[in-house]
């Protein structure tokens, strides 16, 4: 089973970039074809611990810590659209002299990977989508305002024991204690205000009438029982994309990154060295 990665061993470069508004933190490791990975709402470039050691193996991995998240400081105020994500990413990849990348993202990652591809088609080579949607819908905000309530209620524990009701399946919660302990210290350090302009961003994100658009290879990925982003929405990216594939994971909620790491990073690999 996929250990989390060792950052005090295993991160081969951990600088940031600089621009005229904001640094952006981030990570490269391994070596390969280059991967760029994007975290979700709330998280930080450790959201992919659990893939980088059996990605590495394979690939160059490009992990920065999106404006209002991590480690990254500055650059935002009470609202960041996601072409403003889109925007810092690829000024991130000419930073790094790179040209083409495989794109993945989960979640709030998946909608700036699909506006990254939108704005600058000629970057990605292939695109994963993972437990994303192309618009935050009346349901999906409802599950995010939620998690602000709690947090406004009981600080940043409270928000992060909303999130894990939401986002993980009950069983997988009961059976795995020591991994959702060392979750909630993850998110101990939370930057809730970044939380929140990401989430004014999105809610007024509506890319649905662009995924035809879209003409980059792409793999969704999507757990049967997420409670955040229901499976119904990677099935309208899957029909909206033309080509896509969908590959549904059973029992599993928002984030297979966790749940079902050895069965995604699997299904993972095999799409990005294809």
């Amino acid at each position: 089973m996929p250990q989390p990665f060792d950052r005090t061993t295993g991160a081969s470069h951990m600088p940031y970039m600089k621009t005229q508004d904001f640094s952006m933190y981030y990570e490269t490791i391994g070596t390969g074809p280059p991967v760029l990975l994007i975290h979700g709402l709330g998280s930080d470039h450790r959201g992919w611990e659990y893939q980088e050691n059996d990605l590495k193996q394979h690939f160059r991995l490009v992990v920065p810590d999106l404006r209002g998240h991590g480690q990254s400081e500055g650059g935002f105020t009470d609202f960041i659209p996601a072409h403003q994500f889109a925007e810092d990413l690829d000024h991130l990849l000419t930073h790094l002299h790179l040209d083409r990348v495989r794109v993945v993202g989960h979640s709030l990652g998946g909608i700036v990977a699909q506006q990254f591809v939108l704005d600058f088609p000629h970057r990605v080579e292939k695109l994963v989508l993972v437990d994303t949607t192309p618009k935050v819908t009346e349901e999906i905000a409802d599950v995010v305002l939620g998690w602000r309530e709690a947090q406004l209620e009981g600080g940043n524990e409270a928000y992060f024991w909303a999130t894990v009701r939401s986002g993980f399946t009950p069983q997988w919660v009961k059976n795995n204690p020591d991994i959702v302990n060392h979750l909630k210290e993850r998110a101990a350090d939370i930057k809730i205000e970044g939380v929140v302009a990401a989430g004014l961003g999105l809610a007024v994100t509506d890319l649905v009438d662009r995924l035809q658009e879209i003409s980059a290879p792409t793999l969704i990925l999507h757990g049967d029982r997420d409670g955040i982003i229901n499976i119904k929405m990677g099935r309208l990216i899957n029909k909206g994309i033309k080509g896509s594939s969908l590959h549904v994971f059973k029992r599993c909620g928002h984030s297979p990154t966790v749940e079902k790491r050895a069965e995604f990073n699997r299904a993972l690999i095999s799409y990005l060295k294809d």
